[in-house]
């Protein structure tokens, strides 16, 4: 029951990241990061959101934006250089409160601070950050979006180039736990291709909907969307710090 469980949220939160281009990779995170350990909860996530965005890319493979993808590829490889210098695991606890605090920093940063991801060398700064932040907390969505707000991309040129990026992240990811730290996890060999298949699905209907709402609907439920969920993975992570037993 467990792993149909994920299954269905796995199609589900691929279901809401298809249509806001946020939000799903998030909630699905911190799903299996309450029920697994965090290597296992990273490998999975990782398995899920590879397919889930693979799928976007295709979808969406029109839209692309090469000369933000280049410059983002070279600062993601900085981190991932750095993070297997370091070969550092984090805790639930950990976990739980970084992807809980993303959706509240696009609000701490000043209106005057042009994070657009158009401009190279923001493309580069985000590939470093976001990568970083995948890392330790299996998502980075909301991290990404900060430098998508002030962008003119369309929400179909956001859904690819966000794609592209992110598949690349999730892949560094599942090299660095999977292979690198070769971290041995309890789970089923069928529940891999079954995630596979649930993530695609999830997007395929996504796109659906997608071509029913307008650029502004499709930022602004993302936002509201992403706040909400935020807050509740603050307090689970505050709950985690408090007992030591829930370090790994």
């Amino acid at each position: 029951m467990l792993y149909l469980a994920l299954i269905i949220t796995t199609l589900l939160t691929s279901l809401i990241s298809g249509v806001l281009s946020m939000a799903g990779g998030l909630i699905l995170m911190g799903i299996l990061s309450f029920v697994l350990s965090v290597p296992a909860a990273m490998i999975l996530h990782g398995v899920a959101q590879t397919a889930s965005n693979g799928s976007r890319i295709f979808l969406y493979r029109d839209h692309l934006r090469w000369n933000v993808f280049i410059p983002y590829t070279i600062g993601s490889l900085v981190t991932l250089g750095l993070f297997v210098w370091m070969t550092f695991i984090p805790n639930k606890g950990i976990v739980f409160l970084i992807i809980g605090s993303f959706p509240f920093l696009g609000l701490l940063i000043p209106k005057s601070i042009n994070l657009d991801i158009e401009k190279k060398p923001i493309a580069f700064v985000c590939g470093i950050i976001v990568t970083a932040v995948q890392l330790l907390a299996g998502a980075s969505g909301p991290v990404l979006d900060i430098f998508y707000v002030t962008s003119k991309l369309n929400r179909f040129e956001i859904l690819g180039t966000k794609a592209i990026t992110q598949t690349l992240g999730h892949i560094i990811k599942l090299f660095y736990y999977a292979f690198f730290l070769s971290l041995t996890i309890d789970l089923p060999s069928w529940i891999f291709p079954a995630i596979i298949i649930a993530a695609i699905a999830g997007n395929k209907i996504g796109k659906v909907i997608i071509h029913r709402i307008d650029d502004e609907v499709f930022k602004r439920a993302g936002r509201r969307t992403i706040l909400i969920i935020g807050l509740i993975y603050i307090g689970k992570g505050v709950m985690e710090m408090v007992n030591l037993d829930s370090f790994y």
